[in-house]
């Protein structure tokens, strides 16, 4: 039964006729990029079968989003893939290596992977940077919460805290990169950058797993 407490349901009859539209993929699919991550894992999907009931739906399922690739967060989905395309156009890599072949490149071309965040962008890109053993720095508002900045900290990176909000902290993390010639992984899009926010988001072409 209902509960009294409920809002009545609300039913869009012409979300029957929708199709999700064709994704646009690289010749590296996410899928399979996400699959060579360490510690990677279909999504946990949790039975709700008494809201399912009381919605009158035959079910309804939850998506636990609460360890993505050894992180709290599905950011680190779209950190990495943004972070591996934005290093393969970088240097010429080519788009299938896998991470050990891109770690080895690297050695031989130091760079600084860099970020603004509130909490679980920065830590995905750190994550990210220790992966392929290189330098992170990441910019945090001084308002951050001491806990999530020690969190980025243990994955080797360099936390910046800025005396501003976090549309500051991008700006900062944008001018940085340039004079250090380092690669900015935002997921953030501003005027002159946009393809890397474009392809962190484009995770949701593999997210449904």
């Amino acid at each position: 039964m209902p509960s009294a407490l409920r809002r009545p349901l609300y039913r869009n009859d012409s979300a029957k006729k929708w199709h999700t539209p064709s994704a646009t993929t690289d010749k590296d699919s996410l899928s399979s990029f996400h699959r060579r991550l360490p510690s990677y894992s279909p999504t946990r999907l949790v039975p709700l079968q008494e809201i399912a009931d009381e919605i009158g739906v035959k079910a309804v399922y939850l998506k636990d989003e609460g360890m993505r690739l050894g992180l709290p967060s599905f950011k680190i989905l779209g950190a990495s893939w943004g972070t591996f395309k934005a290093v393969v156009n970088k240097y010429g890599f080519p788009l299938d290596s896998d991470l050990p072949t891109l770690k080895m490149a690297l050695s031989s071309h130091p760079t600084t992977l860099l970020a603004a965040t509130e909490g679980n962008h920065g830590r995905a890109v750190a994550r990210m940077g220790s992966l392929l053993g290189v330098q992170t720095q990441i910019f945090v508002s001084k308002e951050m919460h001491s806990a999530t900045v020690q969190a980025i900290r243990n994955e080797g990176a360099i936390v910046t805290q800025i005396d501003g909000p976090y549309d500051l902290a991008v700006k900062i993390a944008y001018d940085a990169s340039l004079k250090c010639n380092g690669i900015l992984v935002q997921d953030t899009a501003f005027p002159g950058y946009e393809d890397i926010p474009a392809v962190c988001l484009h995770y949701l072409e593999s997210n449904h797993r």
